[in-house]
């Protein structure tokens, strides 16, 4: 959309996807090397072509020359940081996190001044390298593309009781420097993320969600997967942003879930899919990793010689057992009570007692057994 708005492409502009994207010297795959073959900026959207974003993003680092990228970068941040990414959005919460948005200086840090190019900082083409993104951010971008070039800042207090207590600062319109014409082209391509795309599995008949898959790949585990939405298309009510850890694909965990609480918002209700989804698969499934406890031979040699004589133990205590009665109280607690030798009081006081014990046993070992 900034490309556009800037007269580097148009929504005709296309680029042939041969499964990667050749920036310098170096070649960035598609996601698994897709092929996309001859793709405009709805198709890219549409299924995902990171070669596309890539070569837009190039354009505009390269768009003064190679000499001039610290400048073209800068004019690049500044135009993206107005969408509120690289910087806190004032929530009326504590603690809301700023992301990050690097700036031509940490570069120049990095590789020194005029020691690097768009190809070394390619990766910010498709959201990844240095680039930070919270949840919240994700989602009011979600809301920007909603209103065509607009947002409100996300608050969570409307009112106390009845009392109204929105602060003005909440009822402004932030524009981000994009006219809503060069909108409808990536709302387009958004529509057909939903309707034949990435996510096409996430379809809901009757409501037109516009959105767009992510996966953010990690250094240990699966992939994450992350769906950012909107719904409907016009008139929009609600915008959203869903991200599950380990997961794998956007279109594998995060879509679907995005997709069932759009419907709950807008309807109060979950239908079923074309594809089948349903959201007791999703509300059932357990993705925390399996924990693992590593031991050294000599800790597992102890914990096993440990475990033998607990075992061991327990079997000297196990009650006796035989056919007629599995849980028969040990032969101590069968043994006849010498009654002569106790006063009247040790007697009253050993019949209350033996027989609240025995009681507490044999409730006990019958559920032990």
């Amino acid at each position: 959309m900034i490309a556009m708005q800037e007269g580097v492409i148009t929504p005709q502009t296309t680029y042939n996807c041969p499964g990667y994207y050749q920036a310098g010297n170096r070649r960035i795959p598609c996601f698994h090397g897709e092929r996309h073959g001859l793709v405009t900026l709805r198709e890219a959207v549409a299924h995902s072509c990171n070669g596309y974003f890539d070569m837009v993003f190039e354009k505009l680092i390269n768009r003064k020359g190679p000499k001039q990228t610290d400048t073209s970068f800068t004019i690049w941040r500044n135009n993206v940081a107005k969408f509120g990414l690289g910087s806190r959005l004032d929530l009326d919460m504590p603690a809301e996190g700023p992301g990050y948005l690097p700036k031509a200086s940490f570069y120049d840090k990095l590789y020194r001044k005029g020691g690097w190019r768009s190809s070394t900082v390619i990766s910010l083409g498709i959201g990844r390298g240095e680039l930070q993104a919270t949840p919240l951010q994700l989602a009011n971008i979600e809301a920007t593309i909603a209103n065509r070039g607009f947002y409100y800042k996300p608050h969570l207090i409307k009112s106390i009781g009845d009392k109204q207590i929105i602060k003005s600062e909440y009822t402004v319109k932030n524009y981000v420097g994009v006219d809503a014409q060069y909108f409808e082209p990536a709302i387009d391509g958004m529509q057909q993320v939903v309707d034949v795309g990435t996510a096409a599995g996430s379809k809901n008949t009757g409501i037109i969600m516009c959105g767009k898959t992510g996966t953010a790949q990690t250094s240990h585990g699966k992939d994450n997967s992350v769906f950012v939405a909107f719904a409907p298309r016009e008139n929009p009510k609600i915008a959203i942003a869903v991200v599950v850890e380990n997961s794998g694909q956007g279109a594998t965990r995060a879509a679907p879930i995005a997709s069932f609480i759009v419907e709950k918002y807008l309807r109060d209700s979950i239908t079923s899919r074309p594809s089948g989804i349903e959201p007791n698969y999703y509300m059932n499934a357990n993705l925390l990793p399996e924990i693992v406890v590593k031991t050294t031979p000599a800790q597992k040699a102890k914990a096993d010689s440990i475990k033998k004589l607990k075992a061991d133990s327990m079997r000297k205590k196990a009650p006796v057992k035989s056919a007629n009665n599995k849980n028969q109280l040990p032969v101590k607690y069968r043994q006849p009570l010498n009654l002569k030798m106790m006063s009247n009081q040790q007697r009253s006081f050993f019949f209350n007692v033996d027989w609240l014990m025995v009681f507490i046993y044999r409730r006990f070992v019958q559920l032990a057994y």
